[in-house]
């Protein structure tokens, strides 16, 4: 039996990941802009909220703690308001935080962005990014020493502020010789962590030039990467060195094999900070998960696609990852899985549809009715009472057409996204459904004009609105019936 994306994913929670690097506080003073100061040529913010999210590398710490993954993390931060917050902040995530440091002498690194609506104005940033001291630095190299064993794979996030020395490089190549593990390495400087071999490497775009000494172009950046495949591999000592190249994807490197070039998935109104965080984590896991090198690819930038589409957040959980791949598959039968795909949707913005009905002999007027239900919103999710349920409700000559071939011919629609069946000897309507989808539109046909609807409560109580369509005249499944049974009638 074929692995499919969402078993790799399902696996992510047996994994233990050791994570090092530079801790960082991302603050974001938001407000608007209307007027210059009168003190210098330069706009004056009115500051209306003060946002707070862990940066650097524990930003890639609370993604796998989202994907699920069991982490430990070893940084050193300052013993002040800000360091305290973020140790707080990755502890109710679920990651262990036993190992990170707190220094007296230290200040935590802070990156603060003043914005006007959605433009950033100024950053400016604060605390101590000087190489650790003897001590501090010896404190960190046992942390890791204790902890390396018990991991499944170590990842760098390193910014270059001071925690990753020399000496740390040398312990970590020292138990690599020893206990080889999986490690990943997301840096600015590449080439420092040459005498590791990594497992993984992943630079962006910029830092790859760099590493090449190649200027920016700005036409096609695969193609301008593409004559120094060798040279990049190289330089890096890396198993498999993975390009972030933005819009364009990414190109996914190994010595001895063919360069994969992954095209990124489209989304619309692309929040991308982080991005880079949710790849290199989701494709550690997949690696971890026994996930070959395109699968693995593929399912990153799928994590990296939820992450960058979302309003207001750069994350992915693993419920999302998994409902991304429920997406593509038409007929849905499981609730939770239902359920996380639709908060998914509206992560994402978008609007949900829901319907339903026995669709026992589709006909032109069931194809307009869901036409017409579709564009009400982004997303047609259509409830289908299974067998028992239509006997209850029509008698035991029916269904014509058995659940699976009625889910058959709807799910040839274009207009249908997703099927769900319904229906228990408790309850023949779809209010258990509708619980686990929260429609923002919830459709029915005109024959339902001016009755009582037992869904409606439901429906409104989830926020949602109830849509009244007109059906086509003469146009039913039962109609359809009698004609067939006095033509087979007239015929004999």
């Amino acid at each position: 039996m074929s692995i499919s994306s969402k078993d790799y994913i399902s696996t992510f929670a047996d994994k233990t990941i050791l994570v090092l690097g530079d801790s960082m506080v991302d603050v974001y003073l938001r407000g608007e802009s209307s007027r210059l100061s009168p003190e210098a040529p330069v706009p004056v913010v009115d500051i209306h909220t003060r946002d707070m999210c862990p940066g650097g590398a524990a930003n890639t710490v609370l993604t796998l703690c989202a994907l699920g993954a069991r982490v430990h993390y070893i940084s050193v931060v300052g013993d002040d308001h800000d360091g305290l917050w973020l140790q707080k902040t990755l502890a109710h995530a679920g990651a262990n935080i036993e190992s990170t440091i707190r220094v007296p002498h230290r200040h935590t690194l802070v990156k603060s962005r003043v914005m006007a609506g959605d433009h950033i104005l100024i950053r400016y940033d604060s605390g101590t990014h000087t190489p650790l001291d003897i001590g501090t630095e010896e404190t960190l190299i046992e942390k890791i020493k204790t902890l390396y064993p018990s991991c499944d794979a170590v990842l760098i996030s390193d910014y270059d502020k001071g925690i990753i020395t020399p000496a740390v490089l040398q312990t970590l190549t020292g138990l690599m010789d020893i206990q080889p593990r999986y490690f990943a390495v997301d840096s600015k400087r590449l080439s420092f962590f040459k005498p590791l071999e990594p497992s993984l490497v992943k630079p962006n775009y910029e830092e790859a030039i760099r590493l090449l000494h190649l200027p920016a172009t700005s036409s096609s950046r695969v193609q301008q990467l593409s004559p120094f495949i060798g040279q990049l591999s190289s330089s890096t000592a890396a198993d498999i060195t993975v390009v972030t190249l933005d819009n364009e994807g990414v190109l996914v490197i190994q010595p001895g094999s063919e360069t994969y070039h992954a095209p990124a998935l489209p989304v619309q109104s692309p929040q991308v900070a982080g991005a880079g965080d949710v790849f290199i984590s989701t494709f550690l896991l997949a690696q971890l998960s026994n996930a070959d090198v395109k699968e693995s690819t593929d399912i990153a930038l799928a994590a990296a696609a939820i992450a960058i589409s979302k309003h207001g957040t750069a994350s992915c959980s693993r419920h999302e990852l998994a409902a991304h791949f429920t997406q593509c598959e038409k007929c849905i039968t499981s609730s939770e899985a239902l359920r996380h795909m639709c908060l998914l949707y509206k992560a994402q913005g978008k609007r949900v549809v829901f319907t339903n009905g026995c669709f026992d002999i589709l006909h032109s007027g069931h194809v307009s009715y869901l036409n017409q239900a579709r564009a009400l919103g982004d997303v047609l999710i259509v409830g289908i009472n299974n067998d028992e349920s239509i006997r209850r409700i029509k008698g035991h000559l029916r269904p014509i057409n058995p659940l699976n071939d009625r889910i058959d011919v709807l799910a040839g629609l274009v207009a249908v996204d997703h099927i769900v069946a319904f229906g228990n000897e408790n309850d023949d309507t779809p209010i258990p459904v509708i619980d686990v989808v929260r429609p923002h539109v919830f459709v029915k046909g005109g024959d339902y004009a001016g009755k009582s609807l037992p869904e409606a409560s439901t429906v409104e109580r989830h926020g949602g609105r109830i849509v009244i369509l007109p059906l086509l005249p003469d146009h039913s499944t039962s109609r359809i019936i009698d004609r067939v049974q006095q033509a087979h009638a007239l015929a004999g």
